[in-house]
């Protein structure tokens, strides 16, 4: 697409973009009390963790694109919350390592459970074909931003906004 055409594109992404930035994620169901990002590090450590030896704190920070620090925080409140358990990693006593309690895993369950059931909804009101266009679209996207970032952190000022 050449000219002022290109540009309109470039808005109604840039639009859609916000709205979707916008949205509110943090439905879950009225049971749960944890915030999103608390939600969401529960569904991490259950998918990482190997049961009772659990996943290092770095591996999570490294996972989740933030700082071990901001992870430290969050777990701070889920081992407040009788969630999580953190263990000294015997194979490296630097390391920590963080498994979900009883409680940990069930919330977790739910949490994602709450998300799954979301997302059948989305595919059912989207249908089975613009789903999977969705999927490659959004796939698409991702492979694109990263290289992007890829290319700044490389120092190619070529693909710059």
């Amino acid at each position: 697409m050449a000219g002022g055409g290109e540009e309109t594109a470039a808005r109604r992404l840039i639009e859609v973009f916000m709205l979707f930035n916008k949205m509110n994620w943090n439905h879950q169901p009225m049971d749960l009390k944890q915030k999103h990002s608390e939600l969401r590090l529960l569904v991490v450590i259950k998918r990482m963790g190997n049961g009772e030896e659990g996943v290092k704190v770095s591996d999570l920070s490294k996972f989740l694109k933030v700082t071990s620090p901001t992870v430290t925080q969050l777990l701070n409140r889920l081992e407040e919350m009788g969630l999580i358990v953190r263990k000294e990693d015997p194979r490296d006593r630097r390391a920590v390592r963080v498994s979900l309690t009883e409680e940990g895993e069930l919330t977790a369950k739910k949490a994602l459970q709450g998300f799954m059931q979301r997302m059948n909804g989305l595919v059912d009101f989207l249908g089975d074909e613009d789903t999977e266009q969705l999927i490659r679209l959004l796939r698409q996207t991702t492979t694109y931003f990263e290289q992007m970032n890829l290319n700044d952190s490389n120092g190619d000022d070529v693909n710059k906004c």
